[in-house]
């Protein structure tokens, strides 16, 4: 292909523009911060004054749902922002049948465990979840809803891609992280431990009495529960490992269980016989139930209310929370038995969540899924129509359910802000804008009908995109920009500045 003098001006115009944008500091101003100190921005934006009661909203809508439309701004501000955040944490009082609808194109999702291993294309189930978890997370009302189960998929992460977690994730989504996303921790926990996916996952379904296998014990504490922090040792591995002997998965044809492929099942013969010791607790022998005492104690432990709280805090405040959210948030942990509604009210009523707009940088996924929902963006994930769309995603950095380590996708920008990560933002965003991405259109004309000047252009693409007009600084460096090309030809472009810009890229 030969680059014409021509497209290779407009490149470079568009690559001036993009980088003028990301010198933009995020103000004060676009924040919503009612100020009387000075006219000088803050960087310290946990000291700041309040927002106002329109910044406030479109900060709480920022941070619990993926992205805040027109539409979902409007509700917001009908049913007011208290009851906005009640609906979205009684997700089944949300009408949602238009996204159910699109799942029944997915036919490994209504599979039985067995079903799905008796698909000869074992990437199918893969693909499925992978695009069934895409098109929930960008239509489903229940945004916050989403946005928990995403939370607790990589809380309790499991790598799709390791051997028959293939097929059993599938489960893990929908019969142990969804039904629990908004319930207690206690039962998210219980419902882990018995997950054939997690079991696989982490090596424990291989773990037998005479060589327990130490990778879920080990992560089970450090992750899932009490932390590095929590106090346990090499020795209370080693007990927790022959504790859990004996939790496995019925494998593919086992024909001496009665049970079907793909189920968990305690296996007695197994089990490490004896008492056990972990963390001080004398556990007597007990087979199965062992176990279940075992979970019980850690998730009433006092270090896993703080590392859930510093996890929920991290996720919806600010990459480095306070050790007063976090003390508060395990100490409403402790009092409600791990609801996680509870605890998510406390943090939304919380004043260090009010005062933590620009606080939050979106992770690759988050700034996809966002910039999906407020173009309107049509997406077909038919047969092979999907393969760009994870293409981007790849290149960014996050396809759902690929993090390797258990540890799960990382939520603080020290991570995502590297150029190459900002770069393919911006590509994805231009080639979304551009309708460059195969099964996905956006209509831009009808997002900008009402707009007759350049002014106008970029003022209704930023109050679409991020609910406001963009600082004064960067709609002049856009408006400049529109100003040199023909209108109508230009309105993908500065779409896709806007998408890349640093105003969108926060939560």
């Amino acid at each position: 292909m030969t680059i014409t003098r021509r497209d290779f001006l407009k490149s470079s115009a568009l690559i001036s523009t993009w980088a003028a944008l990301s010198a933009c500091r995020i103000t004060e101003q676009f924040l919503g911060v009612v100020s009387d100190a000075s006219d000088s921005p803050q960087t310290d934006f946990a000291s700041s004054p309040p927002l106002t009661d329109k910044a406030l909203l479109l900060h709480t809508l920022r941070r619990i749902t993926f992205a805040q439309t027109p539409e979902m701004i409007e509700h917001a501000q009908k049913v007011g922002l208290d009851a906005f955040i009640e609906e979205q944490l009684n997700p089944e009082s949300i009408p949602d049948e238009s996204t159910a609808k699109m799942l029944e194109n997915f036919s490994t999702l209504s599979m039985t465990t067995y079903e799905r291993l008796l698909i000869e294309r074992r990437a199918e189930p893969v693909v499925e979840l992978i695009k069934a978890t895409l098109l929930q997370q960008i239509f489903s009302q229940r945004q916050l809803f989403e946005m928990m189960v995403d939370f607790w998929s990589n809380h309790f992460n499991i790598y799709i891609g390791k051997n028959l977690c293939k097929v059993f994730k599938t489960d893990d989504d929908q019969k142990v992280i969804r039904p629990n996303a908004l319930g207690t921790f206690r039962a998210l926990l219980h419902a882990s431990a018995h997950s054939p996916a997690m079991l696989i996952y982490l090596d424990q379904a291989t773990s037998r009495a005479a060589a327990p296998n130490e990778n879920y014990a080990r992560e089970l504490m450090e992750l899932h529960t009490i932390g590095v922090a929590g106090g346990f040792t090499s020795k209370d591995v080693e007990e927790v490992a022959r504790v859990l002997t004996g939790w496995s998965v019925v494998r593919p044809r086992n024909d001496r269980s009665n049970l079907d492929p793909g189920q968990f099942v305690f296996n007695a013969r197994n089990h490490a016989q004896g008492d056990k010791t972990v963390l001080g607790l004398h556990i007597s022998e007990g087979g199965e139930n062992e176990g279940l005492q075992l979970l019980d104690m850690l998730a009433a432990h006092p270090n896993t209310a703080l590392i859930i709280g510093e996890k929920l805090a991290r996720r919806f405040i600010t990459d480095r929370p306070s050790a007063a959210i976090v003390t508060s948030l395990a100490t409403v942990f402790t009092e409600s038995n791990g609801d996680i509604r509870t605890i998510l009210r406390t943090l939304f009523s919380s004043e260090e969540f009010k005062a933590s707009a620009g606080q939050k940088f979106k992770r690759p996924l988050d700034f996809f899924i966002s910039a999906m929902h407020v173009t309107g963006a049509q997406v077909n994930l038919e047969n092979r129509r999907s393969e760009q769309i994870q293409q981007h995603l790849r290149f960014m950095g996050q396809i759902p359910f690929t993090w390797t380590p258990p540890n799960g996708f990382p939520d603080v920008l020290d991570h995502w802000s590297t150029t190459s990560g900002l770069l393919a933002r911006w590509n994805f965003s231009l080639s979304l804008t551009f309708g460059h991405i195969q099964g996905v259109s956006v209509n831009l004309p009808a997002l900008t009908q009402d707009a007759g000047s350049a002014e106008d252009v970029v003022d209704v693409l930023s109050i679409r995109f991020m609910g406001d007009i963009l600082p004064d600084d960067a709609r002049d460096i856009l408006v400049d920009f529109t100003l040199q090309n023909n209108l109508d030809k230009v309105i993908p472009s500065v779409a896709g500045l806007i998408l890349g810009s640093p105003h969108f890229q926060l939560r």
